[in-house]
C-alpha cells in the first residue's frame, strides 16, 4: 500500500524528475479530482493502479507541473486503435498493465527470452514475435509543438513483453480514428497528420521505470 506522497516519491525516482515536481504534478490532477483522496496520514487512501497511471502520465506529458491537468485530459481517454472491440481508453489500458506488473505476469530480467538481442537467445525452435529493444519503451506520449496546434489529436503507444517474452504493442488516438485509422506502432506513423506542426515531440517512459512504479504499489 502507498500513499499519495509515496507514489510521488516513486514517480519522481522512476521518471528522474526532482520531489517537488512530481508532488505538484499530483496536486493539480488531484485537485481535478483526477486521484483517490481520502483522509490524511495512516488514513489516508491507498493509491490505485489507476492513479497511477494518471499521474504517470500527467508527469511524463506535462512540460510544467500548472499543465498537468490539462495534458491528463489530452491522453487519459484516448482510445485503442486498430480492429479490437471493445475500445479501451489509454488511462485504463495503463492501469491494468500495472497490475498485471504487480501481480508477476510480465517476463523477469533473469528470464533468457529478455535481452534476446544482447546475446541470449530463445529456447530452441520457439520464435519470439516483435523488438524486445523497442519493448523497452513502456509508454511513448506523442504530441504536436507550437502555436495555435492544440486542436490537432494526441496519440500514445504502449509496448510490453507477454509472458512468453513476445513484444507486444497496442497504439491509442481520439475516438473518431479508432475505426478509420490503422494500428500505429512508431511515432513517424503519425507525423503526416501533423504537417502543420515544425516540431512533433515523443515523450517516452521506460520499461524499467513502469515496473519500479508498479512494484511500490
Amino acid at each position: 500500500m502507498v500513499s499519495s506522497r509515496g507514489l510521488a516519491a516513486v514517480v519522481s525516482e522512476a521518471l528522474g524528475i526532482s520531489p517537488e515536481s512530481a508532488q505538484l504534478h499530483l496536486r493539480t490532477i488531484r485537485a481535478g479530482g483526477e486521484i483517490s483522496f481520502k483522509g490524511y496520514g495512516s488514513s489516508a487512501a491507498a493509491m490505485t493502479s489507476l492513479d497511477a497511471a494518471r499521474l504517470l502520465i500527467a508527469a511524463t506529458g506535462s512540460d510544467f507541473a500548472k499543465d498537468s491537468l490539462r495534458v491528463l485530459h489530452n491522453y487519459a481517454k484516448l482510445q485503442s486503435l486498430g480492429a479490437k472491440k471493445p475500445r479501451v481508453s489509454l488511462e485504463d489500458f495503463l492501469a491494468r498493465r500495472i497490475d498485471n506488473i504487480r501481480q508477476g505476469l510480465f517476463p523477469p530480467e533473469s528470464d533468457p527470452h529478455f535481452w534476446s538481442v544482447a546475446g541470449r537467445h530463445p529456447e530452441p525452435g520457439k520464435r519470439l514475435f516483435g523488438s524486445r529493444p523497442l519493448a523497452q519503451n513502456a509508454l511513448q506520449l506523442i504530441a504536436p509543438k507550437g502555436v495555435m496546434l492544440d486542436h490537432l489529436p494526441r496519440f500514445a503507444i504502449v509496448r510490453w513483453l507477454d509472458v512468453a517474452g513476445n513484444s507486444m504493442v497496442q497504439s491509442f488516438g481520439p475516438e473518431h480514428h479508432a475505426e478509420s485509422m490503422a494500428q500505429i506502432h512508431r511515432a513517424d506513423d503519425v507525423v503526416w497528420r501533423y504537417e502543420k506542426a515544425d516540431f512533433i515531440q515523443v515523450r517516452v517512459v521506460s520499461r524499467r521505470a513502469l515496473i519500479t512504479i508498479a512494484k511500490a504499489l
